[in-house]
């Protein structure tokens, strides 16, 4: 099987017509374009933060476009800070094919984007990574000192998670096996080592794709200060329903001491 056809079982992408209008519930978003090392034109949307708060840069799962996860806006009202969801090569208004340098060069563009354009340091931004954005976000963070990493629903590689992502479709081989088969690993467990900032790992117990197993090896791989939020009845895609306030709550609290160290450590130099 060719590099192409494996990709075809990892990103489920869907395109919008580059004159689609905002959705309802993406009210108030600007929406922006930013430029890929290789040059692809990548689409997103940003809402500003207000005065004194940082921003979030959300990485989404690897299926639908950046106007359905708008609604991710509502489950991370509760930080009060500025948004920025990206489409990645091949989704959405965004050029190219998707894989995992494509992924990888999507963050660094959006990250770059929020220092030039909005005027957003690194060490105001917090990655949040949903599923495969977690493996987006796992390695940004291993790169770039920013304010925080949330690792949501997401896994400590493809190879790791493999069977359960494609059992269906391939016959089940083992982990090795996956790791010589896979073009595109994400292995966000082996980027944790290299990661300073606060980590918070979210993971549904009963989610059906993503075995909670790998929340827990992700926050043992993780350096202090790290946090694990469990949501006992939470599946792969309805953590944040599931949870209901406490899940903006749980995030806030973390954000909050987040943005102390952050002000202990500018009054220690």
């Amino acid at each position: 099987m060719g590099l192409a056809s494996l990709r075809r079982f990892l990103y489920f992408p869907e395109r919008l017509p580059v004159d689609a209008p905002l959705p309802p519930h993406a009210r108030g978003a600007r929406e922006v374009w930013l430029e890929a090392a290789d040059g692809v034109r990548i689409h997103g949307l940003y809402w500003a933060p207000p005065p004194g708060r940082p921003v979030v840069l959300f990485f989404h799962g690897n299926a639908g476009e950046v106007y359905q996860w708008a609604l991710v806006r509502h489950d991370l009202a509760a930080l009060d800070s500025g948004l920025l969801i990206i489409d990645y090569h091949g989704y959405g208004k965004s050029a190219g094919k998707p894989s995992e340098a494509a992924l990888h060069a999507d963050g660094e563009a959006a990250l770059r984007w929020l220092g030039d354009e909005a005027g957003v340091a690194a060490e105001r931004v917090v990655l949040h990574g949903k599923s495969l954005g977690g493996g987006v976000a796992g390695r940004l963070a291993a790169t770039h000192d920013v304010l925080g990493l949330i690792l949501e629903s997401t896994f400590t590689s493809i190879p790791g998670v493999a069977e359960n992502l494609f059992g269906r479709f391939l016959p089940i081989l083992g982990t090795r096996s996956w790791e010589k088969m896979m073009p595109d690993r994400f292995a966000t467990v082996e980027h944790l080592a290299a990661v300073r900032c606060p980590v918070l790992v979210v993971h549904g117990e009963r989610d059906s794709l993503i075995p909670v197993a790998h929340a827990h090896s992700l926050f043992e791989a993780a350096r202090e200060p790290k946090e694990l939020y469990l949501v006992p009845a939470g599946d792969h895609n309805d953590v944040a329903w599931v949870a209901g306030e406490s899940y903006g709550r749980r995030l806030r609290e973390w954000l909050a001491r987040c943005l102390a160290r952050a002000d202990r450590r500018v009054a220690e130099e």
